[in-house]
């Protein structure tokens, strides 16, 4: 947007006109700025104590402790009352992954995928290893290949 700079003092009518010429230009040439809002993907989680954003790119896995979830974030940890089953429908199916029947991990931390006697072991980028049961194994994998296809 031009400035328009005035200074007060006498103007004579002509510098008048033009000043007024130039302010109407300006004032219909202006266009408001969108205002411009990134928001990042989250679920809000309910609860009697209120509500919290869990932001996914920030949570790396969610394990289950009898009726608690426990969602381990880059920075806190969050427990809730809830079913894995019903959190798991609520996340997006291409970043998270239930890797066994406690665990829930988020496909983008995953760091590498190592056999460990008769199952296998997720570490995440983090170092903290998820295990992930043999029936899950290739589905991870599959899952794994095309959450890299997309971030292509």
């Amino acid at each position: 947007m031009n400035e328009i700079h005035i200074t007060i003092s006498e103007v004579s009518e002509e510098k008048c006109g033009e000043l007024l010429r130039q302010l109407e230009d300006a004032v219909q040439d202006y266009r408001p700025r969108p205002k411009i809002t990134v928001s990042e993907p989250a679920l809000w989680l309910s609860s009697k104590k209120g509500y919290h954003r869990l932001y996914y790119s920030r949570c790396y896995y969610i394990e289950t402790d009898n009726r608690h979830l426990i969602f381990h974030c880059e920075d806190e940890v969050i427990r809730w009352t809830g079913k894995i089953s019903d959190i798991l429908k609520k996340l997006p199916k291409h970043l998270f992954f239930r890797c066994n029947n406690s665990y829930i991990v988020n496909l983008k931390y995953i760091h590498d995928i190592k056999p460990e006697g008769d199952r296998y072991n997720i570490r995440l980028t983090s170092g903290e290893i998820i295990p992930l049961s043999r029936s899950r194994y290739q589905e991870c994998r599959t899952n794994l290949e095309l959450l890299a296809s997309s971030d292509i």
